[in-house]
This record gives structure tokens, sequence and C-alpha cells, in this order.
């Protein structure tokens, strides 16, 4: 009988030792999800693949990354939204899920407020785009064409309430165009329906655009950099058109749900800030066709800030609202 005794309070000990260690465990202990709320092969998409391997290698666990696309990055934001706040589950977006999407969705089931920033890493300027075999071969013949045919035009975007969707809802009301919007789940599909012919025009990011149109296969109307960009300086700036509040750029970063332990936090942030200091990584932004841009955790919130407000501003102004 007292063996038997003896025995059970072993095995009490032995569970309640390892459940110890289990809550005390250090983070991280088992891998780690980057939730890319979009299709692959778009901007979010390849700057996490950029960034993955060193992450990973920092923090000493495998890091995966999971494609969550649907209703412009709505979906994958409300899983990490509504996951375990733990650190094991990183959205990695684009600005677009936390900035446009709540100016421009009634009915989100997240809001920015749910999410603390890890820190953002990588800018793509963008450009609106045709087939280099259409007529227009500038963004003026492009615009006459399409005040002269209201409604035989459409475009193809990532989704709704991405950035490429309201640069081309802002290319439409700074010219009083008529344009129906195509979207797909994602930047990859856009592009497709581009080059197949399905949609007539699209916005996107010199990271995805870039390399058609060195090829030949697209041709450039307008980018909405601040100035003309040295490599491609026979490209027009939407602010020298004379609508600087027309210029939005895709900017990537890494979020969890604002409940993650501090702990966890500060190790994610401390990786993604010696990450975008590795030389190897940042010759594969520069390849990728991208900006390294890094900023920390308070210097990403502020810029959230700051950009919703010149967002809601415009959208107010030019009655974008879904």
């Amino acid at each position: 009988m007292r063996k038997r005794v003896h025995a059970v309070l072993l095995i009490v000990l032995v569970v309640g030792m390892a459940a110890g260690c289990s809550r005390g465990a250090t983070y991280p202990n088992r891998e780690i999800e980057f939730v890319i709320p979009f299709a692959p092969g778009g901007p979010a998409d390849t700057a996490a693949r950029i960034i993955q391997p060193r992450i990973s290698e920092l923090l000493g666990v495998p890091v995966v990354l999971v494609n969550k696309p649907g209703a412009g990055g709505a979906l994958g934001a409300d899983y990490v939204a509504k996951g375990a706040p733990d650190g094991y589950r990183v959205l990695a977006t684009t600005n677009n899920v936390l900035t446009v999407l709540p100016s421009t969705q009634k009915d989100l089931t997240f809001q920015p407020g749910d999410f603390a920033p890890i820190g953002s890493y990588i800018t793509d300027l963008s450009l609106i785009a045709v087939r280099s075999d259409k007529p227009w071969k500038t963004l003026g013949e492009f615009v006459g064409y399409a005040r002269k045919n209201p409604g035989k035009l459409n475009y193809g975007s990532a989704g709704a309430g991405t950035i490429s969707f309201f640069s081309m809802e802002l290319l439409k009301l700074s010219y009083g165009l008529d344009i129906a919007h195509v979207p797909f789940q994602g930047t990859a599909p856009a592009k497709d329906a581009l080059l197949g012919g399905h949609v007539d025009v699209t916005a996107s990011g010199f990271g995805a655009l870039g390399p058609l149109l060195k090829s030949g296969d697209l041709r450039a109307l307008v980018t909405t950099a601040a100035a003309r960009l040295a490599k491609y300086p026979d490209i027009p700036t939407m602010t020298e058109k004379g609508f600087p509040e027309a210029s939005l750029n895709i900017w990537m970063g890494l979020f969890v749900p604002t409940a993650t332990p501090q702990e966890a936090q500060a190790k994610l942030a401390q990786a993604l800030a010696e990450t975008m200091q590795d030389p190897a990584v940042l010759q594969a932004v520069a390849q990728a066709g991208y900006h390294a841009d890094y900023r920390n955790a308070e210097a990403t919130r502020e810029l959230i800030k700051s950009e919703s407000a010149m967002i809601r501003n415009t959208v107010q102004k030019l009655g974008i609202q879904n």
C-alpha cells in the first residue's frame, strides 16, 4: 500500500514539474507562423520570404509562412487577431490591412488597435501599368481614352481595400474616370490577369511589375513615388501631375495581437532589427526591387497613425466607401 502511495505521489510530482516547466518555458520554444493575408507572389509574400530564414536563425525555431488570402487581407488579419496572443502567430502584411481597410470597409471583424507592431521593414513604390501592346503610351492617352469610353475599361487589384485598389480609385477620382473594378486575392493573380488580357490596367509595386517593365511586357503610365526614380526617369509621378494626395506606396510590417507578452514582442522586434542589418538580406531586398526601410515598433505605430489620418481624410474628400 505504501509503495502505491509513493508511486502516485511521484507521478503527481513529475506531472506538476512538467507543467511548471511548460508554463515557464522561454519564448520561443516551437515553430512560429508568419501569416500572410494574400496569395503567394505578392509584395507581402515576397518580403516575408526574404526575412524568414534570418529571423528563424536568430530565434532558433522554424518560421513557417502561411498564406491566408481573401477580402483584401481581412481574412488573414482576423485569423491572427482572433488567435492565441502568445507570439506564435504573427501577421506579415502590407500597410493596407491596418490603414486602408479600416477607412474603406464598414464591417471589419478587427481594428488596428487589436494589433501591436513589431516593426516595418520594406517599402515597395507603386505604379500603374498596362500591357505594352495597348495603344496608350502615356497617362494622358489612357485618361483621354477612358473619358471617351466610360465603363468600357476595367482594372484588376489585389482586392478591395488594398493599396492597389486605393491607388486605382484615387486615379479614377482624380481624373473623373469610370473604370470597373475586378478584385483578385492578391497581387500575383491581378498581375496574371493583366498579362492575360483579362483586365486593362492594374496598380502594384515595382517589386511585382518592375521585371515586366524591363522585359517589355508592361508599360508604366505613372508612379506614386514622391519624385521620378533614377532607374525609371521616364515615368511621371502623380505628384507632378497635380495629385500628391493620390500618392500611396506599399510597405510591409510584422504585427501580433496586442495581448502578446512583452517578452515575445521584444524578441521578435530584436530579431527583425538584426535581420534588417544583415548585408545578405539587404542585397536580397534590392534584388527584389524593394527598398529596405526599417522602423521600430514605435515608429511603425506613428506611421500607421499618420497614414490612417491621411487616408480617412482622402476617403471623406473623394467619397470612397464600401
